[in-house]
């Protein structure tokens, strides 16, 4: 009895440990985030990991403990993001904020057209009702549009899709994996230049919630490049939903809800700056600087405005103001040819004269061409003045004035702030749009379902195959008849009646290997038959053939849901081998072959590989 009572107290205790353990941690994790939501990202990241070092024995962790590891170091990971992203963040002068509902805060936003905010068409507006992760901006006369659409595990992704003609769009494809992550992608939407993809997202690496993130257009690989984080302050630890910069050039518009409710968001607008100064800032002042109510007696760039008088300048200064003062150059260039773009455009839609108009698309697309070279001069440009900055601050040197003037500096900090007004915008309808028809390709491997699949006699590819021979019937067999295999061929023969055939192989060996499956499914009196181009042949005849050539091959693509136009078209000029989905050693994959020699498949995958489709391969099939 005693030993009953002494066992209860012990576990009693064990059970009291536990829960004040349990509360303990829950202060503690309450406590990091607290410091996270206020940028202390390193008080937050170490008790983020104290808690996971303490945890009890991984023995006795249940589901729910692993859940809660995995989320305190994805936090984790928030925590230490933040304060790299601090390390190199810029300070943009304030000009206005004002708050909005979540639901239609983008038609406040100035500089794109009326009614040009509309739902994706219907067949990809799934889950976009009464949310605002579906909206897309849109104008009949864009030549790409971006928007975002929940696939079936209720993740948003970014759809991209280009004007194939005046009436024809490409099928919308889901971006690559330099912008899709296992998360949500959401608010896309495209530069004036059609160069830049800005769009917010909770799966690439950043403070926690959602970030701020733009992608530039690859010309090289016809593809969009690696995610970049916007950085502090316009990522911050909130979510921040919307990335924006006024064609006029002067205003730089992001929305959050760092300040606000889940069903609110503030619109901040900042003056653009030409060339942001990079500096650290201190955890301590962040939020403060994220909520523009920092205040110091000079800004970063006053500061190094005001020590840019020096006496003389030292060569690293000397060459940042000069490149400083040619990248400004680039950039009214910039402005001046958009535009110019701009009116052409207009001027476009008003004439009727279909000369005029052909003329008109021939300067618009050397005018793109000489606007897309200028973008990437800047880009270069940027990215080379910022790492002068980052050398002068390695050496300790002082970041001079953006301008080669002082007094230039100084005029401009006295000009007037330009005049900013909200924009008051309605929501459009949606586009009335057509896109290309991209028939799925045919799976013809070999398999066992629930239902059997006849498959047209033209999927049947060119050269020599077997086939599994399952009957022949006086009449049309039934679906149940055939008992769930896939593809079954059927032919009609001259005397009417029926045979069934079941599989593509394309070796003797290979169809060996599946005889007895089908056999043992109940055609005891299955047999191999063999065809040489559409033609029966024997057996004996069709071994003695592929002996002949002890090799064949296949080019296989892995990577998509759904073949590209580009693939399509390449492999439609390059051979006339059908294109199959095949489950290759569990991975879906698309198949074109089989080739007889292994030139011909080289040919075709040099061909895709130079219109930059990813995951070609080439496959050598042995015949035993």
């Amino acid at each position: 009895m005693k030993k009953h009572i002494c066992l209860s107290f012990i576990f009693i205790a064990l059970a009291g440990a536990q829960a004040l353990y349990s509360q303990n941690a829950a202060a503690k994790l309450k406590s990091a985030e607290e410091h996270h939501k206020n940028y202390r990202f390193n008080e937050a990241a170490g008790i983020f990991r104290n808690f996971l070092e303490s945890r009890p024995d991984s023995t006795l962790t249940t589901q729910a403990d692993s859940a809660l590891n995995a989320d305190v170091r994805i936090k984790l990971t928030a925590s230490e993001n933040g304060s790299n992203l601090l390390k190199f963040g810029s300070s943009p002068q304030l000009i206005t904020k004002k708050v909005f509902p979540i639901n239609d805060f983008y038609l406040n936003i100035p500089g794109f057209k009326e009614n040009s905010w509309v739902l994706p068409p219907a067949e990809y507006a799934k889950g976009a009702a009464g949310k605002p992760y579906g909206i897309m901006n849109f104008t009949p006369d864009a030549k790409a549009m971006v928007f975002s659409a929940q696939d079936e595990s209720g993740s948003w992704n970014i759809m991209y899709s280009v004007r194939l003609n005046d009436t024809i769009w490409s099928a919308p494809e889901i971006v690559n994996e330099n912008i899709t992550t296992a998360g949500n992608e959401i608010f896309p939407h495209l530069s004036p230049c059609g160069k830049k993809l800005y769009f917010a997202s909770n799966g690439h690496s950043g403070m926690g919630g959602y970030d701020l993130f733009v992608s530039q257009w690859n010309e090289e690989t016809s593809d969009w490049d690696t995610a970049q984080n916007l950085g502090f302050p316009y990522s911050s630890t909130g979510n921040d939903y919307f990335y924006h910069n006024t064609p006029c050039g002067n205003f730089t518009i992001f929305s959050s809800d760092r300040e606000t409710s889940e069903n609110q968001v503030t619109t901040y607008v900042t003056l653009t700056e030409v060339m942001a100064l990079k500096q650290e800032i201190p955890q301590k002042e962040a939020a403060a600087r994220a909520n523009f109510t920092f205040s110091s007696a000079k800004s970063p760039r006053q500061a190094a405005a005001g020590k840019s008088n020096a006496p003389s300048l030292l060569p690293e200064q000397s060459a940042y103001l000069k490149a400083a003062d040619e990248l400004k150059f680039k950039r009214e260039k910039l402005q001046k040819a958009l535009d110019q773009l701009q009116k052409r455009r207009r001027d476009y839609t008003a004439t009727t004269d279909s000369l005029k108009r052909i003329a008109m698309e021939k300067q618009m697309v050397d005018q793109e061409m000489d606007i897309m070279l200028l973008d990437a001069s800047i880009n270069s440009s940027v990215t080379t003045m910022q790492q002068m900055e980052l050398e002068m601050l390695g050496k300790g040197l002082e970041i001079p004035a953006i301008t080669g003037q002082a007094i230039q500096q100084q005029q401009q900090e006295q000009k007037e702030i330009p005049t900013f007004a909200f924009a008051s915008a309605q929501k459009g309808a949606a586009p009335n749009v057509i896109f290309e028809k991209i028939e799925p390709a045919v799976d013809l491997s070999f398999k066992i379902e629930k239902e059997a699949f006849i498959a047209d006699l033209s999927e049947i590819p060119s050269g020599l195959i077997y086939h599994i021979q399952i009957m022949t019937a006086p009449k049309k067999a039934s679906l149940k008849a055939l008992k769930g295999f896939s593809p079954v061929f059927e032919r009609k023969l001259p005397s009417g009646k029926y045979t069934y055939s079941v599989g593509i192989f394309h070796t003797y060996a290979e169809a060996q290997k599946n005889l007895a499956t089908v056999k043992k499914k109940g055609f005891p009196t299955a047999l191999i038959t063999a065809y040489n181009n559409g033609k029966s042949v024997s057996t004996k005849q069709a071994r003695t053939i592929e002996q002949q050539d002890n090799s064949i091959y296949r080019v296989t693509i892995g990577g998509y849901d759904a073949l590209p136009q580009d693939a399509i078209t390449v492999i439609r000029a390059n051979t006339n081998r059908d294109i199959a989905k095949a489950n290759i050693n569990g991975i879906m994959k698309y198949v074109i072959g089989p080739f007889t020699n292994k030139t011909q498949a080289e040919a075709l995958a040099t061909a895709l590989m130079a219109q930059n489709v990813t995951g070609v391969e080439i496959e050598k099939l042995e015949n035993k």
